[in-house]
């Protein structure tokens, strides 16, 4: 049997992003199939990880209600292991809106090779929460981890997005982890 995870990913994955996502699944005796998913448009209005603050899971799924938000912007972000030393620079990591190829080139060879598991790269166009909910669909994904920026993670955090994507998408778990700074 495999273990599915979609990979949200708001920029290019460095190594020691790539090492933290394995981690979590290190232990599985399932083999594990990564599908990163990477938005071509993460700044505009229906673009990456941070757009989906601004869409509600009632807006997209076609439910009322607003969220409300609870929790605090200092709670510690889920940390596997620590950051290697010898980090790379956020500077030279490639922006998708920049450099589609590069994210994702870079950024499934550092997961396969941190996890000597399967990558399949998957890119959007449209509404990234369509795209995932998508995604964890066809891909019968059991899991998903969003890698995104600390401002994001925090605003993730805040708003218990993690707790409502996953009764949205029907996962058993849903991480959300800081990207390497």
């Amino acid at each position: 049997m495999t273990y599915d995870v979609v990979v949200l990913i708001e920029r290019e994955m460095s190594e020691g992003d790539a090492r933290r996502v394995a981690a979590l699944h290190a232990r599985y005796e399932d083999a594990v199939e990564y599908h990163l998913l990477v938005s071509s448009h993460p700044e505009s209005g229906f673009g990456g990880p941070m757009a989906l603050l601004g869409s509600t899971f009632a807006d997209v799924a076609g439910m009322t209600g607003s969220a409300t938000v609870i929790g605090s912007a200092t709670v510690p972000s889920a940390r596997v292991i620590p950051p290697a030393p010898t980090r790379t620079p956020v500077a030279t990591l490639a922006d998708p809106a920049v450099d589609l190829g590069s994210v994702i080139e870079h950024s499934s060879r550092r997961l396969r090779a941190a996890s000597r598991d399967p990558v399949h790269v998957s890119i959007t166009h449209g509404e990234v929460l369509l795209a995932l909910m998508q995604m964890v669909k066809t891909t019968g994904s059991h899991e998903v981890v969003v890698v995104a920026w600390p401002e994001t993670a925090a605003s993730f955090l805040c708003s218990d997005w993690s707790t409502k994507a996953r009764k949205l998408l029907k996962v058993s778990r849903v991480r959300i982890l800081e990207h390497d700074t």
